[in-house]
């Protein structure tokens, strides 16, 4: 089958391209000592996954209790699971995933947080990191504070103290490389400060984790870290390509969809909100939803949630019926709205696999 028999909107994946980012992060890791966890949640494909194992993986890191559930049935078997698990009933099925694996790995980053998990596994250990916010202000404890949440992990035996872990999301507000250079060893020197703390102390700290595929490329050559957790880097999208990280012919996920009208110096094509979802970025003063491969002049100012908009440029031979190719700005949310995907080498369909981890929210 070819690219252009498919039905529209769909999602290819260019095998090659995404074999060779796959290898240059394991590559990357290797050279710089350290290991790689990738975060699985862009892909949400246990083929993938399996791709990525195949390079040396050190394990996985989720980013919620049902996506780790499903890569254990898959047989993943070192899993860290990076989103704080409050609820009880959560903790139990968590409890029940650490029977199954030998490996499983929650996150802290409070005394509450800390006592739910005890309370579940107290007849059984589990090893837990302590997140510390490294400038994104989202979840995370100060690198200060780090000794505190210690002390009550210490309280019980069954809990065990692993390492510490960020992830500097801020790196996503660069505006030029120098900023996101600035911002990336921001990101490793706030969890190398937990770390000098806890080693001033007498207390081992194995693990001192960072994530971020924007970050990565600069935090992840600095002494004192021992593990990248980056996810985006399988596909990279036009995000990643306007911060500087990689360039548009490295970016492995397409959006293959149909112009379905043309009026004047517009285009309509069968892919909205629905299939890009919000994520824009301002260029010139206009919101881009996507980079249109077919027509790079031609601009997705506008979704609807089945239409996207698109102002024509003058040089562009895009006409009803056409199945045009676009870069989502954020692949990871793209991912997550569809069932399967398409992997493809140049124009030829090779396979058709399933986003496994999709459509659960618990």
């Amino acid at each position: 089958m070819e690219i252009f028999d498919l039905s529209t909107p769909n999602i290819l994946i260019d095998y090659d391209k995404l074999l060779r980012n796959i290898e240059e992060m394991a590559n990357f890791a290797k050279k710089h000592n350290k290991k790689l966890r990738p975060m699985i949640k862009t892909h949400k494909s246990i083929e993938i996954a399996k791709i990525q194992k195949s390079f040396g993986i050190s394990g996985i890191q989720c980013a919620k209790l049902s996506e780790a559930e499903i890569f254990a049935d898959a047989g993943f078997d070192d899993i860290f699971i990076s989103s704080e698990i409050i609820d009880i009933e959560k903790l139990r099925r968590a409890k029940k995933l650490n029977k199954k694996i030998k490996k499983l790995i929650l996150s802290v980053d409070s005394i509450e947080g800390i006592k739910r998990v005890a309370e579940v596994f107290q007849d059984e250990e589990v090893y837990l990191r302590v997140e510390i916010d490294s400038g994104h202000h989202r979840c995370g404890i100060k690198p200060q504070d780090i000794l505190v949440l210690y002390k009550e992990i210490e309280k019980y035996q069954n809990l065990k103290f692993e390492g510490i872990f960020t992830h500097g999301g801020q790196v996503y507000s660069s505006k030029n490389r120098e900023d996101r250079e600035r911002l990336s060893y921001e990101e490793a020197n706030e969890v190398l400060k937990a770390k000098r703390i806890l080693e001033e102390n007498n207390i081992k700290c194995e693990v001192v984790s960072i994530g971020s595929t924007p970050s990565v490329f600069y935090s992840g050559k600095i002494d004192g870290i021992t593990e990248i957790r980056p996810g985006n880097y399988v596909f990279y999208d036009f995000k990643q390509v306007n911060l500087g990280v990689q360039d548009i012919e490295r970016c492995a996920l397409l959006i293959l969809s149909q112009v379905i009208s043309k009026q004047e110096n517009r285009a309509y094509i069968d892919a909205g909100s629905k299939v890009f979802g919000l994520d824009f970025l301002e260029i010139d003063h206009q919101k881009i939803y996507g980079y249109i491969l077919d027509s790079p002049k031609s601009k997705l100012f506008a979704l609807s949630e089945e239409h996207g908009w698109i102002i024509i440029s003058e040089d562009s031979k895009i006409n009803i019926g056409d199945k045009i190719k676009i870069i989502p700005v954020h692949s990871c949310i793209t991912m997550s709205n569809f069932d399967h995907f398409y992997m493809v080498k140049g124009s030829e369909v090779i396979g058709k696999y399933k986003v496994d981890a999709r459509g659960k929210f618990e």
